[in-house]
């Protein structure tokens, strides 16, 4: 089963327990939901499992699924000011450099995108709201990992199976993730060539709130670019963050 087949089917049945909980009727239990969402129960509760674990559903003492406290995080998030004003950012990033320009925050050792806006041609035919990615092989996915040392990042990421996930450059172990910081940190910045695409560049800054956590990123997709072009991404990056991290703060 392919990662996008199973990111799919998860949030199916994300959906299908969200719409139930919504709808006021008695929630479902792992099988009703299977069959609400035509999965075959089997996968639903190896999936529901995972959901459970990153906290996006929980399940009560009947039994019975219902959206968990990281869904409800994130839909929180959502509706927060910065991350509306957001848009209007990533709009201009996306249209000033033809890219795809992202808002994306971690869920365990997964990159979940919030928001994004594409230029006329850029490379984004897959990309869509919810989607989650590895935090490993991605510039965003470093840029959430900034503060962490060595130990947490060893901690995250010791179940990960590097082999076959991510492009050409990706890296193939914890030591190699945290060399790759290391180097984006001396840079100022994340940057993945080739990391989860072949083809694909993806520059990436964090972004803090108003206690210094951080808890976002903002990068920018794109195919290859000139030294020159590519710096003047980060420097714009660099001013839509400080831009959105006011916001943050509430200046």
């Amino acid at each position: 089963m392919q990662p996008h087949s199973s990111l799919t089917q998860g949030l199916s049945l994300l959906e299908g327990a969200t719409d139930r909980e919504q709808s006021g009727r008695a929630g479902y239990s792992v099988s009703r939901l299977a069959d609400a969402v035509g999965l075959e129960r089997s996968r639903a509760s190896r999936l529901t499992q995972e959901l459970r674990g990153s906290g996006y559903l929980e399940i009560d003492e009947s039994q019975t699924l219902r959206p968990g406290p990281t869904f409800f995080g994130i839909a929180a998030a959502r509706n927060e000011e910065w991350l509306r004003a957001s848009r209007a950012v990533l709009r201009m990033l996306a249209s000033r450099f033809d890219v795809s320009a992202r808002l994306s925050t971690r869920s365990g050792a997964g990159v979940l995108l919030l928001r994004y806006e594409t230029g006329v041609s850029a490379p984004d035919s897959s990309v869509r709201p919810g989607m989650t990615t590895p935090v490993w092989c991605t510039a965003a996915g470093r840029a959430l990992l900034w503060d962490l040392d060595d130990s947490a990042i060893a901690t995250l990421l010791q179940d990960v199976e590097f082999v076959g996930v991510g492009g050409p450059r990706a890296a193939h172990s914890t030591e190699e993730v945290v060399t790759l910081l290391g180097r984006d940190r001396e840079n100022g910045h994340a940057s993945a060539v080739e990391e989860f695409e072949q083809g694909l560049t993806e520059l990436a800054l964090p972004l803090r709130d108003r206690s210094g956590r951080v808890i976002a990123a903002l990068s920018v997709v794109t195919r290859p670019a000139t030294q020159h072009v590519q710096e003047r991404m980060v420097a714009e990056l660099a001013d839509a963050s400080r831009r959105l991290q006011a916001l943050m703060a509430g200046d």
